[in-house]
């Protein structure tokens, strides 16, 4: 769970969320992609496409070239560089959606946020209380919720669940 000073701009509150989990180093980080280091970038270009299809190329050179950069510099990166195994945090969230999407955060649905808080607008204490259940941890891996808490009728915080990663 991630939470953030609410604003508006919900795209622009995860990308703060990302930075805070990254800079805190409050992530799972592995080498997903060692061959990029034992390989020359023509080669892993060859594995990646053989592995993952022709797909895989556009990506494949920018990827050889941040593996073997070493360690990452912003969320992106991080992200980036552990396509398979993930960061198991907010990072690997890069977008908002209305529904339920990969790798997006989409809003806690309006009847869940009644059964759990009896509100549309729960108060932040009440946020975080269920969020630590795990009770809004809704979707499959990969898939994000977010839900904004409030104290009084003024918006308070922006709260991210999910899980990602193997």
């Amino acid at each position: 769970m991630s939470r953030v000073v609410y604003q508006p701009d919900i795209a622009a509150a995860l990308e703060v969320a990302r930075w805070d989990a990254f800079r805190s180093g409050d992530f799972y980080r592995t080498d997903d992609l060692p061959q990029a280091l034992t390989m020359t970038e023509e080669e892993f270009v060859e594995w990646l496409v053989d592995d993952f299809g022709p797909l895989a190329e556009p990506d494949a050179r920018p990827l050889w070239r941040a593996v073997r950069a070493g360690e990452p510099s912003d969320p992106d990166t991080l992200r980036f560089i552990q396509p398979e195994s993930g960061t198991h945090s907010v990072i690997d969230m890069g977008s908002v959606s209305d529904v339920a999407d990969m790798f997006a955060v989409a809003p806690v649905p309006d009847e869940v946020l009644d059964d759990l808080f009896g509100t549309r607008t729960p108060s932040t204490d009440a946020v975080a209380e269920v969020a630590a259940t795990g009770e809004l941890d809704l979707y499959d891996r990969w898939h994000g919720t977010y839900v904004i808490g409030y104290r009084g009728v003024t918006p308070e915080a922006i709260f991210f669940v999910g899980h990602s990663g193997d």
